[in-house]
């Protein structure tokens, strides 16, 4: 009797195990935030915009980066797929005006997307229009990343308030209007 008892034991386990390795296996590993955006702003942590113009030829291809975290908010222009700097401003930023900026983030879907493996890379989308990709960084690391497009049929993992968004971030950087007005999105 016991000898069947232990078996029954041995084969749930085994059959909880499996369960286990392959439940596991059916997660992607797209890191995602583990505290609400607003508790980051005494932290190293910062957010990112980038918004990577249509498909060109190098020397026409333009990309903009808006970077904010506790101290500073950083405005960079980039030309061409290497990512050459060809304007860089930088704005003094507080903590106060930092945790304002998450919140408004926070309330507003900046946490919100899809970890899905078939939506973790925007390259090649929407070959013709703008990728928007957001990020929380933190240590180097990409705590949570997520994308979206201009074209309309292309979806892209980001689920929150795409037109809200971009208008937060180009808030942060004083005339955004001027600083981009050679910029060909």
């Amino acid at each position: 009797m016991r000898y069947i008892i232990g078996l029954f034991i041995t084969i749930v386990l085994l059959i909880l195990l499996i369960f286990l390795l392959f439940h596991s296996n059916s997660k992607t590993n797209v890191p995602t935030t583990s505290m609400p955006l607003h508790s980051y702003a005494n932290t190293d942590a910062e957010v990112r915009l980038t918004i990577d113009g249509p498909i060109n030829a190098n020397k026409d291809h333009q990309q903009v980066q808006i970077t904010a975290n506790q101290n500073v908010v950083t405005f960079d222009q980039f030309q061409g797929y290497d990512s050459t700097v060809v304007n860089q401003q930088q704005f003094v930023n507080s903590v106060n005006a930092y945790s304002a900026f998450l919140y408004s983030l926070e309330l507003n879907g900046f946490t919100e997307g899809t970890n899905s493996s078939a939506l973790s890379n925007e390259q090649g989308h929407c070959a013709l229009g703008d990728r928007y990709i957001f990020e929380l960084i933190q240590g180097g690391n990409n705590l949570e990343r997520y994308w979206a497009t201009s074209c309309p049929k292309i979806v892209g993992s980001f689920e929150g308030n795409l037109p809200l968004m971009l208008t937060l971030f180009e808030a942060q950087v004083p005339n955004y209007q001027t600083l981009t007005k050679h910029v060909s999105f």
